[in-house]
C-alpha cells in the first residue's frame, strides 16, 4: 500500500514543525526556594528599627552597639549594610560578650512564628 506523496509530505511538515516551535518558558515567580535557616537557638528575639548610622542599633527600645564586624541577614538570609534596612524588622540577633551586637537575622513571618526568649 502506497501512502499518497501529500500525505506524507504533510506528516514530516507536522513533525518539522514541532521540533522547530520553542515551548512556552514558565512563569516567572519570585517566591523563596532558599532552604530553611538553622537560626541559634540562644538568639533573642525583637522587633529593630531602621539604623541611624550612629553605629548602634535599637531592638525592642534598646540602644546596643555594632560590634565591628557585625553581619545583617535580610529574609532572603543575604547580608545587608546598615542603610538598607528602611523599616522595623522582626529579628533574632546575638551579642558578643561586651554586648556588642554581632549578629542579626531579620525573620520571615513563619521564622518570627516561632517562640524565642527576648
Amino acid at each position: 500500500m502506497d501512502i499518497p506523496a501529500s500525505i506524507l509530505y504533510s506528516i514530516l511538515s507536522a513533525i518539522a514543525e514541532a521540533a522547530l516551535t520553542p515551548s512556552p518558558a514558565p512563569p516567572i515567580t519570585h517566591e523563596a526556594t532558599a532552604l530553611p535557616r538553622t537560626l541559634p537557638e540562644e538568639a533573642k528575639q525583637g522587633v529593630m528599627l531602621p539604623p541611624e548610622g550612629d553605629g548602634t542599633l535599637t531592638i525592642d527600645g534598646h540602644a546596643l552597639p555594632l560590634a565591628p564586624a557585625a553581619q545583617i541577614r535580610n529574609r532572603q538570609n543575604l547580608i545587608v549594610v546598615p542603610m538598607q534596612i528602611h523599616d522595623p524588622a522582626e529579628v533574632v540577633y546575638l551579642t558578643d560578650q561586651s554586648g556588642a551586637v554581632r549578629q542579626v537575622w531579620m525573620l520571615t513571618p513563619d521564622e518570627a512564628a516561632v517562640p524565642r526568649p527576648r
